[in-house]
């Protein structure tokens, strides 16, 4: 048993968010919530059925078309709402910090920057709230015609937020969304939703949103499909696999009213080491730009290229960098890895570190097995000389794995194989050749390219994919932008 234990919660997890109440869930399944630390139960929440959903759809309707969200505040008094969502987390960050952390098992210290980041999210989206401006179009062919545009709000948005990252992810998506004049229903990853009910709680407790703007259903595949099957949906953002990703498109695509959809989705991201690159500094990059979260990154590099010519020298300072992790009780500060998520994904990691040894016939450098004799705790694993085509070096495996490919001689012949990769999420190059780095960052279709740094993000930059890492922007100026939709109004003057 872990020493710490989840804070009093200040709303009964057995009840759900719907239309500014605390409503008891229709169904009678509930969901059990577990700290991946020690696979002890922690929480219960409901498994919302159908009827939740439209419950929770109708509300955030009613709030669009007839609330006065939309209708009668100003820009500026959503931005004031949203900054005081912002104070409201930074008031109460210390018991989000504790229960995400027990709730998902990442390291406190990784709390601390996401709260952080949280913030930032909500305090630089209510910025945007007050500036959707549209365009005039003068006198074109016609003397008399006046033109113009104004930017709408999409209307009523169905979030299904992934379990990795529950109050950041909730930030992406609900603060832009939010500050564009949205109404939401959000369904959390089943295991991770206890953050994201806080969060309710926090968003009624500043007392500036009405009834409906913020919904909140629990559960998993039963309330996510009728998410995106409702046909008052007018936008679906998704986070999540790949084929779940695709279920959603058709999902949306099928259904009486055609709707938008912003998915990002999986990746499997390559980074190049080149042969004056600082190895030092790049060997703690990489390991952490695989390793943290537990590798529950879908931007994580898990596929490494290193040049030959540094080949040898580099590999023992990734293996000591790997092996220098502390992991640990998450709720300790020094500790810097947590375990994954549940059983379920324990169980796919260590089938693909068994594909690595046996099938792919990867050199195994360190880790492979379990850490601990608790819950869901794996040791971060370096394969080396891997084969490109090998299963672990090119399915997702969402896990603290590194794959170092075989050493290559040509950036070119990185950059052709890389092309073909079915994911083009993201992508890191480590090095001091600024042509190297100017052909790399030009040539490839990923949608974030780290040089000499992974993982930085920020709330002023989009952040998305190409091909099957999905389609439509997260953070940036674009993701606002995305839940806006403009009118034409064309006026005939001389009436």
């Amino acid at each position: 048993m872990s020493a710490f234990s989840l804070p009093a919660l200040p709303f009964d997890e057995k009840l759900i968010y719907i239309n500014g109440k605390w409503t008891p869930s229709l169904a009678t399944a509930i969901h059990d919530v577990e700290n991946p630390d020690t696979g002890d139960v922690i929480a219960v929440v409901p498994e919302c059925n159908a009827q939740d959903l439209d419950n929770a759809v109708q509300a955030a309707y009613n709030a669009f078309h007839d609330g006065p969200w939309v209708n009668e505040y100003s820009g500026a008094e959503r931005r004031d709402a949203l900054i005081a969502v912002a104070d409201a987390i930074e008031e109460h960050r210390a018991e989000l910090e504790l229960i995400e952390s027990i709730n998902t098992g990442k390291p406190i210290s990784d709390m601390h920057v996401e709260v952080d980041d949280t913030i930032d999210l909500f305090r630089h989206f209510a910025g945007y709230a007050d500036k959707v401006e549209g365009r005039h179009i003068g006198h074109q062919t016609n003397q008399t015609i006046e033109g113009y545009t104004v930017k709408v709000p999409v209307g009523v948005v169905g979030f299904i937020n992934a379990f990795n990252y529950p109050l950041n992810l909730l930030g992406w998506k609900v603060a832009p969304a939010l500050a564009a004049g949205c109404t939401i229903v959000f369904k959390p990853g089943p295991q991770t939703p206890l953050t994201t009910l806080y969060f309710a709680y926090l968003l009624e407790k500043t007392g500036k949103f009405p009834p409906g703007v913020f919904n909140v259903v629990t559960g998993g595949t039963e309330v996510g499909q009728a998410l995106v099957d409702h046909d008052l949906i007018d936008k679906v953002g998704f986070t999540g696999s790949v084929a779940t990703g695709k279920k959603v498109i058709r999902s949306t695509a099928s259904t009486q009213n055609v709707r938008t959809t912003s998915v990002e989705l999986g990746g499997k991201s390559p980074g190049v080491v080149m042969p004056d690159a600082d190895l030092d500094k790049t060997a703690q990059l990489v390991v952490s730009g695989c390793m943290a979260n537990a590798g529950m990154n879908c931007n994580a590099l898990t596929r490494l290229w290193v040049h030959r010519d540094i080949y040898d020298a580099f590999l023992p300072k990734l293996k000591a960098a790997a092996e220098n992790i502390v992991l640990g009780t998450p709720q300790e500060e020094t500790t810097a890895m947590g375990p994954v998520i549940d059983r379920r994904q324990f169980d796919r990691v260590m089938e693909y570190i068994r594909i690595g040894k046996e099938e792919d016939k990867a050199e195994l450098m360190t880790g492979g097995e379990r850490a601990f004799d608790r819950g869901y705790w794996i040791k971060p694993t370096l394969f080396v000389n891997v084969d490109p085509k090998a299963r672990i070096a090119t399915e997702e495996i969402f896990g603290p794995v590194l794959s170092v490919l075989k050493p290559f001689g040509s950036l070119d012949e990185v950059i052709a194989i890389e092309r073909r990769n079915e994911f083009g999420l993201a992508a890191g190059i480590f090095s001091r050749n600024h042509q190297d780095i100017a052909k790399f960052t030009r040539k490839l279709r990923n949608g974030t390219i780290w040089v000499n740094t992974f993982n930085a993000l920020f709330s002023y930059l989009p952040f998305g994919g190409f091909r099957n890492s999905g389609f439509g922007r997260e953070l940036g100026y674009e993701s606002f932008d995305g839940y806006l939709v403009p009118k034409a109004i064309i006026d005939d003057v001389s009436y």
